[in-house]
């Protein structure tokens, strides 16, 4: 009996030590993920605004997901939105939002013009194109109207994350503040300037994941499976290319600027590239001003 117990309670220590896997997503976006999903880009604003980083280097920056979001649902993104999710299955995207959203947001946004119209005993709010539906006080979804139809039809058959895609994000630390998986196929990130690179290099992987922890500074781990060595030696030469050219485009009177281009690093191994990020707090608004401009 001794044995038995002894045993009983390694067992319950280790399942108690066990760590989460995978990024936290709120179970209310998580039962709405479609089953075709590939493409999910999370983002957990109530936990990047507490970083010195977000509060120091990025409050002011505008970020065109989450002010899209807020323009249709008319929600203020620093006050009451607490997490944001991106679905799409290459052709089908959708914004999921949780936040406090008040009862009167529907009529609020019909007074600025948007329509509402029923499907499948939701309310729509917005036009032929475009819409958001809030499922309750705290869930809603933006997109194109025909995306949130077809968000509808799933709706119920979700259990959470497609194997494939759970797979991918089981290495990421469940407190990265941004993260995103890929399990395959076309995808259109909207990528605009020197960011279209790496649209176009995401399209040059089958498989891939990538995480942001600012609570230190820029810190993340991007991974990619390409289908070839070739493929994979490609990718990581387009890496190291566009490192090379922010190098390049540094000023020289800026050593330390210069110097946070070392913590980018890139690595290729049987398939597999790997894009280490590790800026340093000191530079990280001139870094990124650097990737995305002044205003973005």
């Amino acid at each position: 009996m001794r044995i038995v117990l002894c045993a009983l309670l390694a067992v319950s220590a280790g399942c108690a030590r066990k760590a989460a896997v995978g990024p936290k997503i709120d179970p209310a976006l998580a039962t709405l993920i479609p089953n075709d999903t590939t493409l999910l880009v999370g983002t957990r604003l109530e936990a990047l605004e507490r970083t010195s980083v977000y509060q120091k280097y990025l409050a002011d920056r505008k970020f065109p997901q989450v002010e899209e979001f807020t323009r249709q649902t008319g929600l203020d993104p620093k006050k009451k939105l607490w997490e944001l999710l991106f679905v799409s299955n290459g052709k089908n995207n959708m914004l999921l939002g949780r936040g406090e959203f008040a009862n009167e947001m529907e009529p609020r946004l019909e007074k600025q013009g948007g329509k509402r119209f029923g499907y499948k005993g939701y309310n729509l709010v917005g036009d032929e194109k475009t819409a958001v539906v809030f499922f309750s006080g705290s869930t809603a979804a933006a997109g194109s109207t025909a995306s949130l139809q077809f968000l509808i039809d799933q709706r119920g058959a979700s259990n959470g994350p497609p194997a494939a895609l759970a797979a991918l994000m089981k290495d990421i630390p469940s407190d990265a503040q941004f993260w995103a998986a890929y399990s395959g196929g076309a995808v259109d990130l909207g990528l605009k300037g020197n960011l279209a690179n790496i649209g176009k290099l995401v399209n040059s992987i089958d498989t891939g994941s990538l995480y942001f922890d600012l609570r230190t500074g820029l810190n993340g781990l991007a991974l990619g499976e390409c289908s070839t060595n070739q493929s994979a030696e490609e990718v990581q030469g387009a890496l190291k290319a566009f490192i090379g050219l922010g190098r390049l485009n540094t000023p020289a009177k800026q050593p330390e600027l210069q110097a946070a281009w070392d913590g980018l690093r890139v690595t290729e191994q049987d398939k597999h590239v790997k894009l280490y990020i590790d800026v340093p707090q000191n530079v990280v608004d001139q870094f990124l001003a650097l990737l995305i401009g002044r205003n973005r």
